[in-house]
């Protein structure tokens, strides 16, 4: 039965796919800048903060910092592995070759990842999600624009270091390890605008699919050897060497189905943003998140 709800959660990503493609295809501006702004500074940070400042720090400080030693040694072996990656399935212009690294590196671990670890593992499951990814939250969006923009820069620009998402992050872990809870009113106000996150992200791929040449989108032998390596060899590598470390129950079982979702969708937009091949994130996104349908009930025989 979990499988199959994994399976319904996954579809349900391509219904709103689907509807954004179709208002994108129906509208004559289909302009998903500001849309996008307005996911990336709004929807996301209310979202990271929510989930994080609910947890209770007494309650989950002996599995947390376990959970984000691992989420950060994962991101760092990640990291290092999608520069030979590139090299490897040979990526043609930098371009095209940092948006092969980025989707790599940023994987769907919010928008994908919190509601498949809730429906295998329960509330406990997203808790435990939500904590594994306070790393992530950090690295993944001070260092994936840098991955984006650094074909056009020279260096590292400090600026990219400050956004929204990231405030967020250091906002909520505070929040949590001193115990503050939002305001009652500004806690339902934060958990209803983070719940657009996932909608409205969809939405603007759907948009951003409908501009580009859908007899393109499914073709080509790197985005299927790309997701063959995110969705199944990445997971089942870190199942390994987790189980080998004596890493057990629900830090092993998050650790591993968060190393198991696709392309995040925040590619397809941080792409857009700075100026690199967004058309591709999107088709990244679409094939890697299509295949996960069968790799993630395929994974998660490992830690049900």
């Amino acid at each position: 039965m979990n499988i199959l709800l994994a399976f319904e959660k996954v579809a349900t990503i391509f219904i709103l796919i689907i509807a954004g493609f179709a208002f994108g295809k129906l509208t004559k501006d289909n302009d998903t800048r500001l849309l996008s702004k307005l996911v990336l500074n709004v929807a996301v940070p209310a979202k990271i903060i929510s989930s994080i400042s609910a947890a209770k720090f007494a309650e989950v400080k002996t599995d947390m910092f376990t959970l984000m030693l691992i989420s950060v040694c994962v991101i760092a072996a990640t990291l290092l592995f999608c520069f030979p990656f590139t090299r490897i399935i040979k990526t043609r212009g930098v371009k095209e070759t940092a948006v092969y690294r980025s989707a790599m590196f940023f994987n769907n671990y919010g928008f994908l990842g919190w509601p498949v670890c809730f429906v295998f593992f329960g509330e406990q499951g997203l808790l435990y999600a939500a904590l594994y990814s306070i790393p992530m939250h950090l690295f993944l969006y001070a260092i994936t624009p840098a991955l984006l923009s650094g074909g056009k820069t020279k260096g590292f620009d400090k600026k990219l270091l400050i956004n929204m998402p990231l405030f967020a992050t250091i906002t909520g872990f505070v929040l949590l390890v001193f115990g503050i809870s939002p305001p009652t009113y500004a806690n339902e106000m934060l958990v209803m605008v983070g719940d657009t996150q996932t909608p409205l992200s969809m939405i603007v791929i759907g948009m951003m699919l409908a501009g580009a040449d859908l007899k393109k989108v499914l073709i080509g032998v790197r985005p299927y050897a790309y997701s063959f390596i995110r969705l199944l060899l990445l997971p089942a590598a870190a199942y390994l060497i987790l189980s080998q470390l004596g890493v057990t129950g629900l830090v092993l079982g998050v650790s591993v189905v968060i190393t198991a979702m696709p392309a995040g969708t925040m590619v397809a937009i941080l792409a857009q943003k700075h100026g690199a091949d967004y058309v591709l994130g999107s088709k990244l996104v679409i094939i890697s998140t299509l295949l996960s349908l069968i790799t993630i009930p395929i994974i998660s025989l490992l830690v049900l």
